[in-house]
């Protein structure tokens, strides 16, 4: 079973990694073809501000992601230096255990504005809005799966 998971925490992280990439990569690209087509020809895209937030939207939430599973949040590493071992690790327990209930109040409310926005559309792509509330729950359930592998494998994370 820990093989299982470990693998599967392997394989998500490599999935959030090239997604990551790529949604930094079409940013980057939407806002530069959105000012060059402003300042040369006149004619903004309408659809590029969309595309530029919805996929910043999601690079956002699957960084947060994968600053789980590599412990990259903001941490108080002058504070707990200073600590006793056990204090060290009271501090740290109760900081994974916030960590934790973020995530899974992620969940919740991401579903929740899924369910709250099922019908609308966004007005240049005509795409889903749950589209883009899809990031909140999927980056928690990754988020979970993350602090879940670091236990198993026997990382503080």
């Amino acid at each position: 079973m820990t093989r299982r998971l470990r693998a599967l925490n392997r394989a998500l992280v490599r999935f959030e990694t090239f997604a990551a990439g790529g949604l930094v990569i079409t940013v980057a690209a939407v806002v530069l073809l959105q000012v060059l087509m402003r300042y040369l020809f006149a004619y903004p895209n309408p659809w590029s501000e969309e595309v530029s937030r919805f996929c910043f939207i999601w690079v956002s939430l699957l960084g947060a992601s994968l600053a789980v599973e590599h412990r990259a949040h903001f941490g108080f590493d002058q504070v707990t230096k200073a600590l006793a071992p056990r204090a060290k690790r009271v501090v740290e327990t109760f900081a994974r255990a916030a960590v934790l209930l973020f995530s899974l109040l992620l969940i919740g409310t991401g579903i929740a504005l899924m369910d709250l926005t099922m019908g609308e559309r966004s007005p240049a792509l005509n795409l889903p809005v749950a589209l883009v509330y899809a990031a909140a729950p999927v980056s928690g359930v990754l988020m979970v799966v993350h602090m879940v592998a670091g236990w198993v494998k026997g990382d503080a994370g």
